[in-house]
């Protein structure tokens, strides 16, 4: 329960803010835009942060990756059980599935005189981690033809790849690889589905993990690695730490690996001549691609930080001038009793309420900002592939941390107004009549 005091002391604040509106524009109108800089900046930053998670998940292996080495051979020998182990654990996991990719440079898909080289095939059980997929925009086909043996020797192939084959849904393509014993093998694969990637997860195409193997010349349950996702809201970063732990009861698995470097370097040891399960962590994959987001973030919260002192100022000046123009006013109000602590408390307040309001009609221009940029194409931005959604941003904001900027916009207000509010309290009834 707010005080008789602390009442009257927010109804004053109001009331001078209505009167002093004209006083207070300028400065409302630069929190406004302060805030709706850091609404849209933010949102952006962590749409593209999740953008990039999302397609490291499908790219990567889910948002733990667990993977079986013999030497520098990739291979899990009793993935079911490693399945059965999870699943009966109380990790927090929404979806496991068994995987076999293959990453050698030969990779290669042919069609009608044109060839394009793929970084990574990957062989999916669509039954198990199809939904995992629904997220992946197809500008045409899709990848539920492959959760079944319809979809038999069926292919998804991004919109980068089919550009340059010229190539569309349906059309058979043909893929050139080596095989286990390093014997050169050919199929004939049916294009079920075109997804729209240009970026580094472009340069991929997914099918059946039972066709892959059979191509591999691998026995059609075997498996490189299990993709372990986990459910909405969880620590990545906990998680797949803790998917390490569960594993380590019960097989030989790595130490705490956080990059792929560290995992080359351990296997580089050749200490694994048992099979032994490295877990990475989405961090852990995309350390280089963190590093760029972190730098961005940093240069984007430096702004930011200019931005808020440039608000700071200007509350500054603002209220400077205030306190000279109102010193009339406060030696009245001190001469009717109120205390200095009130007359700081009203100018605080006062501060406040500003930073209050204009940070929620901020928040509102922030969010109409937003929707704004998600309707633009920016797909034939260089680079912008990685942290786009089917071609346009994708933004997302925390309630929570609306929450700390709107903490941080009123301290930056109430900093800025301690000086003139500490003075304001400081003036004698006496002196400000004379000076009036």
């Amino acid at each position: 329960m707010i005080s008789y005091t602390g009442r009257m002391t927010l109804y004053l604040a109001l009331r001078n803010l209505l009167l002093q509106r004209k006083r207070y524009t300028l400065v409302g109108i630069a929190v406004i835009a302060g805030f709706a800089l850091i609404t849209l900046i933010t949102g952006v930053s962590s749409g593209a942060l999740e953008a990039v998670k999302q397609k490291a998940g499908r790219y990567f292996s889910g948002n733990a990756s667990v993977t079986g080495y013999v030497g520098s051979w990739a291979v899990i020998s009793d993935a079911d059980n490693l399945l059965l182990k999870l699943k009966k654990s109380t990790l927090p996991i929404r979806t496991i599935a068994k995987r076999t990719w293959y990453n050698r440079s030969d990779a290669t898909l042919f069609y009608n005189g044109e060839t394009i080289r793929q970084r990574k095939l990957i062989g999916i059980d669509f039954s198990a981690e199809g939904a995992e997929f629904s997220g992946l925009s197809f500008t045409k086909g899709s990848w539920e033809p492959l959760a079944s043996d319809l979809g038999k020797d069926g292919i998804l192939i991004s919109v980068s790849a089919a550009r340059i084959l010229g190539c569309r849904v349906g059309d058979d393509i043909t893929l050139y690889l080596t095989t286990d014993t390093w014997q050169y093998n050919t199929a004939r694969l049916i294009v079920k589905g075109i997804f729209n990637e240009t970026s580094l997860f472009g340069y991929v195409a997914y099918m059946r993990r039972a066709d892959l193997n059979s191509l591999l010349l691998r026995a059609p349950e075997a498996s490189t690695d299990v993709a372990v996702y986990a459910k909405d809201g969880v620590d990545l970063e906990r998680f797949a730490e803790d998917v390490r732990v569960e594993l380590a009861k019960h097989f030989k698995v790595f130490p705490h690996l956080n990059s792929r470097e560290e995992r080359d370097a351990e296997l580089a040891k050749g200490t694994n001549s048992e099979e032994t399960l490295a877990v990475l962590s989405q961090n852990a994959q995309l350390a280089q691609i963190k590093q760029l987001l972190d730098a961005l973030l940093a240069v984007t919260y430096f702004i930011l930080a200019i931005f808020v002192a440039i608000v700071m100022v200007g509350i500054l000046n603002t209220y400077r001038v205030l306190v000279h123009e109102r010193t009339r006013e406060i030696g009245a109000m001190r001469a009717f009793g109120m205390q200095q602590s009130q007359v700081r408390a009203l100018f605080l307040a006062e501060a406040a309420l500003l930073a209050l309001v204009s940070s929620a009609v901020g928040l509102l221009v922030g969010l109409a900002a937003l929707r704004l940029l998600s309707l633009i194409d920016l797909s034939s931005l260089p680079a912008a592939g990685m942290f786009l959604e089917a071609g346009h941003l994708r933004f997302r904001l925390d309630s929570r941390l609306v929450l700390a900027n709107g903490a941080l916009m009123v301290g930056a207000a109430l900093l800025a107004a301690w000086g003139p509010a500490n003075r304001a309290a400081g003036i004698k009834p006496a002196d400000a009549m004379r000076r009036a």
